[in-house]
C-alpha cells in the first residue's frame, strides 16, 4: 500500500504525461486496464464473489447453524459439497455467509477510510495552517499504536457491551469501525501530500486569480486529481482490512458464533486439523483468494491510472 505514494515513477496523479511516440494513439483508461490480463480477470472473479455473498444463500439454501450429527467433522460428500464442521453444520452455507461478513466488513471500513480519511486530508494539504497542525497531530497519535492491535484493544473492551446491547449486527460494526479507526491516517496522509503538491499548479492558481471559491476549487479541480490515488490505495486496503478482520474473528473478538465468519471458521477447525484437514483448508483458500484478488485489481488500477503508460 504505501508504494502508492512512495514509487519514483508512475505516480498516478502526475498530471504532466509524456507525450506520446509518433502515430501512436494513446489508450483509454479501460483498454489499458482489461490489457493487464491479472487484474481483469481479478476483476471479474470479485464480482462473481460479491454475486455468491448476494444470491449464494438463497440459491444453497442450507442452514448455515444447522447441525447434521451424522455429519460432523465429515469430508466432502454430496448432501455436504464442502464437507461439516465440528458440529456438523455446512462449511459450503457457512463459507457463503462468511464471505458476506468479509465483504461487508472491507465495504463498510473503506466507505469510513475515504469519507474520513481523503476528507481530512484534502482540507489540511489545502487549507494549512492550525487546521494541517491539528489533523496532522491526531493522524500521528493514532500512528503511535500499532494498528491491529489498537483494533484488538477496541474490540476487547466494547465488544461483548455492544453485543449485549445491538446484538450481532452491532459487533460486526464495532469491529469494523475500529479498523476504519486506524486506518484512515494513512489514506490522509496520502491525500495531504497530493493535495499541497496540486495547489501549487498553474490550474488551480488560475482558478483562484479569477475568484473562484475554495470549495468550488476543491471540488472540481483538486478532487479529481486525486480521485485515483483513493481509489488505488482503497483497493489494496481491502486485503489488509479482510485480514485484519479474520484476526479479530481468530481472536475471539470479532463475529461471535453462532453467525459465522471466515477467520472464526478457521479458529473452530484448528482444533481438528488432524482428522480432517479440508474444513481449515476451504476457509484459509477463500481468505488467501480473497486477498489475492484486491491485491492483483489495485495493482492494475495503478497501471492503469499511471500517466507514464499512456500511449
Amino acid at each position: 500500500m504505501r508504494t502508492v505514494a512512495t514509487k519514483p515513477q508512475g505516480n498516478p496523479l502526475d498530471l504532466a504525461p509524456p507525450p506520446t511516440q509518433t502515430g501512436a494513439q494513446p489508450r483509454s483508461l479501460w483498454h489499458r486496464f482489461t490489457h493487464n490480463r491479472l487484474a481483469f480477470l481479478s476483476l471479474v472473479t470479485i464480482l462473481i464473489l460479491v454475486l455468491l455473498s448476494l444470491f449464494g444463500p438463497t440459491v444453497y439454501r442450507v442452514d448455515p447453524n444447522f447441525q447434521d450429527y451424522g455429519a460432523i467433522n465429515s469430508w466432502p460428500t454430496r448432501p455436504h459439497p464442502l464437507g461439516a464442521d465440528s458440529l456438523g453444520r455446512d462449511t459450503l452455507a457457512r463459507i457463503l455467509k462468511g464471505l458476506r461478513v468479509s465483504l461487508l466488513v472491507a465495504l463498510y471500513v473503506e466507505t469510513l477510510n475515504i469519507g474520513v480519511g481523503a476528507s481530512l486530508g484534502l482540507l489540511a494539504g489545502y487549507f494549512g495552517g492550525w487546521l494541517d497542525q491539528v489533523i496532522a497531530r491526531l493522524a500521528d497519535m493514532l500512528f503511535a499504536f500499532p494498528g491491529l492491535l489498537f483494533a484488538i484493544l477496541i474490540a476487547a473492551v466494547f465488544g461483548q457491551p455492544v453485543t449485549e446491547r445491538f446484538g450481532g449486527i452491532g459487533r460486526l460494526l464495532l469491529v469494523a469501525g475500529s479498523l476504519a479507526l486506524v486506518s484512515w491516517p494513512l489514506m490522509a496522509r496520502f491525500v495531504r501530500g497530493q493535495t499541497l503538491a496540486l495547489k501549487e499548479r498553474d490550474f488551480v492558481m488560475a482558478a483562484q486569480s479569477v475568484g473562484a471559491s475554495d470549495w468550488r476549487i476543491l471540488g472540481t479541480h483538486i478532487l479529481p486529481n486525486v480521485a485515483s490515488l483513493i481509489i488505488i490505495s482503497s483497493t489494496l486496503d481491502v486485503a489488509a482490512v479482510v485480514v485484519n478482520e479474520a484476526v479479530l474473528s481468530l481472536l475471539g473478538l470479532g463475529i461471535q458464533p453462532p453467525d459465522p465468519s471466515i477467520g472464526q471458521m478457521i479458529r473452530q477447525s484448528i482444533d481438528y486439523l488432524e482428522r480432517n484437514w479440508s474444513q481449515v483448508f476451504f476457509p484459509s483458500l477463500m481468505l488467501t483468494l480473497i486477498v489475492l484478488l484486491f491485491s492483483f485489481l489495485g495493482d492494475g488500477l495503478r497501471d492503469a491510472l499511471d500517466p507514464q503508460s499512456r500511449g
